[in-house]
């Protein structure tokens, strides 16, 4: 070939390489076959096709022309590590593997060609490998960017977070708009709890790519990990209108619509991402979390059985199967899940608190206890949400072995942390008790009574959380006709809002016609069959359904209600010592309450009243335990059910159990529980002023 041919060779090269650069694949395509009509094997122009080949998605294409060029420059490593990388995000590791240890026997090596190398051996889970080949890379190139941000993500996997942080902060101060970089820096200060600096990098960020995708879902999850939900649902549609196929933040939205208690929502948002990427551990163990919160927990197993195929040390699968094992009873069983949990994972705080809530501590000796107390020292720097959970489990353990004033400090402490992430007016849900009140006269009780629906299928048991609830209905459960549904939200839901004017309850009632009211009524005793399909009787254990007693009464006249009443000062501490999932946002502070209380008792007053006198039935907790069988025959009795001695023995029950109550009703009945509030009668000195002034005491 002369010397003008090889010149018009090389231009033409230059010009494939600018406009592949500038995204003018077919330009460049054009240029790289006019060259290789000219010479057949020419590597480079081989290579460049290769590369636009795999823009436009024909792969196979693509490969033959990548191996082509290495077959006609075997040294290139410029080429190998293109191939490398090429193959590697191709999903072909494997392949990507096999091409850069053939390239790297040939020194010198580039970083580039090691530092793809070490992303195809991390692909294979190869992590040793990976990181030798990383810093190799740093021997040749101490400033190559990108094995400084991929050792950051190694060290992250490896549980050494303040490494991360240092390698992502090096690639920074060389390149601070590496938003690769940048963007897993954040992540690891949310996993951090550090908050502060993770809004800061997200404001420098966003300040300069505000449709940045992850930069987004990162606020979007800094917003639900401090409960502003309103704000992380807008950020993760924000993510998934520009990208309707990000599963993370699918994931992400399905978690807010959880906190919402939106579950069937939260499902759908689950089900679409893991339609969309079955490979994702974060999508399968969403999908397992949304069915347990429906209750469908054979289904939900897979999901969690899933995730645990893509990553056996996966600690929130692991976790999520010794919850489901404990709500089943299989104690066991939980026990080794957790303890998985503990072996295998990099968070040393989740197992902890479940295994000492399996198995309260007998002495401050006891292994777990003493490994909570050790955190102590790391808990200022939690984040509200991880504190309030440390504390309330540290205050169950210094409970359990009877040092009640560390055990009421460190509630409290939980509570402080807890109540800053809620929220909840105390003068707002008084008002609402007076509204119910001054709603549901006799009059307005019986005009409703004309849409009422027959069924006899509901039993419900009501009163304040932590009363003796759950206890009553494992009780009613236990009897081979009644299928236990535990806590529903489908009542309150139903009636809770004109969705015209989202006039809120009870107010919104006034709008609705009579048919409006059978429609509403329907859907629910239709749910009721839903879940308990093949049972005469379903129970519906939503405490706060005490609001909802008028309705009841009124539109299912033939369902039977079961009001659990326990000594105020009793219930109420129980309430303050209990973290409660997503409810009972009263429950943070003493005052708060005391008034929360003060209202339930209003409205008992009132419904004792306006209703006919066989309305209810009123079981006292603490006569359940000093005459359980006697008690428990009046139950039935009421509730128009045999006696079966499988009610007394409710302790063996195979049902899941979902309350704060899980362990407590795997035992035979106890008394261990009556006047526990003596224990702390110093400290809840203003929550008995307020019973007090409310004319509960």
């Amino acid at each position: 070939m002369s010397n003008e041919q090889t010149l018009s060779i090389e231009r033409a090269l230059d010009m494939a390489a600018k406009h592949f650069e500038a995204g003018e694949v077919k330009a460049s395509l054009y240029l790289c076959d006019r060259v290789l009509e000219a010479k057949s094997d020419n590597a480079a122009a081989l290579h460049l096709k290769g590369l636009g080949l795999h823009k436009l998605g024909a792969v196979d294409d693509a490969y033959a022309c990548l191996e082509a060029s290495l077959r006609h420059a075997p040294h290139n490593q410029l080429f190998a590590a293109n191939t490398v990388e090429v193959y590697r995000s191709s999903g072909l590791p494997t392949k990507a593997e096999a091409v850069g240890d053939r390239a790297v026997q040939a020194p010198p090596v580039s970083a580039v060609l090691v530092a793809n190398l070490a992303l195809a051996k991390y692909d294979l889970g190869k992590i040793d490998d990976a990181k030798r080949l990383h810093e190799s890379a740093l021997a040749t190139a101490p400033n190559h960017l990108a094995s400084l941000n991929n050792l950051g993500t190694i060290a992250r996997d490896e549980g050494d977070l303040e490494k991360a942080v240092g390698y992502y902060d090096h690639v920074l101060t060389l390149r601070p708009r590496h938003f690769e970089a940048r963007n897993n820096l954040i992540t690891v200060l949310l996993e951090k709890d550090d908050f502060v600096r993770a809004q800061d990098e997200l404001n420098a960020l966003l300040a300069v790519a505000p449709d940045n995708p992850e930069a987004n879902r990162s606020q979007a999850r800094l917003h639900l990990m401090q409960n502003e939900l309103d704000q992380a649902e807008l950020r993760f549609r924000t993510v998934l209108k520009g990208d309707p196929a990000h599963v993370l933040a699918m994931v992400g939205l399905s978690q807010v619509m959880t906190e919402k208690n939106r579950h069937d929502l939260a499902l759908r948002v689950a089900e679409d991402a893991y339609r969309l990427n079955a490979n994702e551990k974060l999508v399968a163990q969403q999908v397992g979390a949304t069915l347990t919160n429906l209750g469908e927990v054979e289904k939900a197993a897979e999901f969690f059985d899933a995730a645990l195929a893509l990553d056996q040390a996966f600690g929130p699968a692991l976790l999520a199967k010794g919850h489901a094992a404990m709500e089943a009873g299989e104690l066991k069983t939980a026990e080794d899940w957790f303890a998985q949990a503990l072996a295998k994972g990099q968070d040393d705080l989740s197992p902890r608190i479940a295994l000492t809530s399996l198995k309260k501590p007998k002495s401050p000796d006891d292994p777990h206890f003493a490994a909570l107390r050790a955190l102590e020292k790391d808990a200022p720097a939690f984040s509200a949400q991880k504190a309030a959970s440390y504390y309330f489990a540290l205050g169950d353990c210094y409970d359990a072995v009877g040092d009640y004033e560390a055990a009421f400090q460190a509630y409290d402490i939980g509570a402080q942390k807890k109540r800053t992430l809620i929220s909840y007016d105390a003068d707002q849900h008084e008002e609402v008790t007076r509204d119910i009140i001054e709603t549901f006269d006799p009059d307005f009780v019986q005009h409703l009574r004309r849409s009422a629906n027959s069924s006899a299928k509901p039993i419900f048991v009501l009163g304040m959380p932590r009363s003796g609830t759950t206890l009553t209905e494992t009780i009613l459960a236990s009897h081979s006709q009644v299928f236990g549904a535990g806590e529903l939200n489908d009542l309150q839901t139903l009636f809770d809002v004109n969705a015209r004017d989202r006039t809120p309850f009870p107010k919104n009632l006034q709008a609705l016609t009579p048919r409006d009211f059978q429609t509403l009524i329907s859907k629910y005793v239709n749910r009721l069959d839903e879940l308990g399909s093949e049972a005469p009787r379903v129970t519906d254990k939503m405490p706060a359904n005490f609001k909802m007693l008028g309705i009841i009464h009124a539109l299912m006249p033939n369902a039977k209600i079961v009001h659990v009443a326990r000594n105020p000062m009793d219930t109420c501490l129980s309430c303050y010592t209990r973290l409660f999932e997503r409810s009972q946002l009263n429950s943070y502070d003493l005052v708060e309450l005391g008034r929360y209380y003060v209202d339930y008792r209003r409205l008992m007053v009132h419904w004792s009243s306006t209703l006919p006198g066989d309305a209810f039935l009123t079981v006292q907790y603490e006569d359940l335990v000093h005459d359980f069988e006697a008690n428990t025959r009046r139950l039935l009795d009421y509730v128009g059910l045999a006696f079966e001695p499988a009610c007394l023995e409710f302790y063996k029950s195979k049902r899941r159990v979902k309350t704060a109550s899980i362990t407590q009703v795997r035992q035979p009945l106890y008394s261990s529980s009556l006047e526990k509030w003596r224990r702390y009668e110093n400290q809840l000195q203003p929550l008995k002023r307020t019973l007090e002034l409310g004319g509960v005491l």
